[in-house]
């Protein structure tokens, strides 16, 4: 009697179909493979993208930009007054204030203290242009002042002193029956000498003490213009 085990099986011959479904099963093995071995080394296709959200512009690398140095601005002409040994360096030229410019009290008091820093300027410089600018032509009082200063300058010499010092600006702001306004200030000016080409002192006049000027001015479209300005009483 033959016993048949229920947990055998009989032994069977691969077909040719058999063995092509092993032969698929192997390539689809070995491809799976190759993918994980890819996945664990980090492997990645040559044209794939950088990470994920990485900006393209940020990837390179960054050339920095060139600065140049940064450069110190030239320092400002620095003042020397006039001396025994030499004329006055870069003075500064008067500027005619603001208020200066209206008709009105203050505009005519601000005037008058303006003209007399140009005064002042003539004797450090020779030059007469900015208080010209804001005077009449006719003022006779004001050519013997920048007159002589001018000539002065142009022959060699110079003069150390003169700067005007205002004390006071005032005006009624009363016009006069000739259009024209007046203000009274009270100036004191330094002590003043003439040196001539070769540094030899010429004279020297003493300091004055504060006394009242009087400026008579007119207004036009174009500003204030000084008419005169003299010493209110004689001396």
């Amino acid at each position: 009697m033959i016993t048949i085990s229920l947990h055998s099986q009989p032994h069977r011959t691969p077909t040719r179909r058999h063995r092509r479904r092993r032969q698929h099963l192997a390539a689809a093995f070995l491809t799976l493979a190759l993918a994980t071995a890819l996945s664990l080394t980090g492997c990645t296709p040559k044209d794939a993208p950088l990470n994920a959200g990485t900006d393209p512009a940020t990837a390179r690398a960054t050339i920095p930009a060139t600065s140049s140095a940064p450069t110190t601005p030239p320092a400002a002409p620095v003042y020397k007054p006039a001396t025994a040994n030499g004329r006055a360096q870069n003075v500064p030229v008067p500027v005619l204030p603001v208020k200066a410019k209206e008709y009105s009290k203050a505009g005519l008091e601000e005037f008058a203290r303006y003209w007399y820093s140009t005064l002042g300027y003539v004797y450090e410089t020779g030059n007469s242009e900015p208080m010209m600018a804001i005077t009449d032509p006719s003022c006779k009082t004001c050519a013997r002042t920048n007159g002589p200063a001018s000539e002065w300058y142009e022959s060699g010499g110079w003069i150390t002193g003169g700067k005007m010092k205002v004390y006071s600006s005032t005006s009624s702001f009363q016009q006069a029956s000739d259009g024209s306004y007046q203000a009274v200030l009270m100036i004191e000016q330094a002590q003043v000498s003439y040196y001539t080409p070769d540094g030899t002192l010429d004279e020297a006049l003493d300091p004055t003490v504060a006394r009242a000027d009087i400026v008579v001015a007119t207004y036009t479209d174009a500003g204030w213009t000084a008419q005169t300005a003299e010493h209110l009483t004689k001396e």
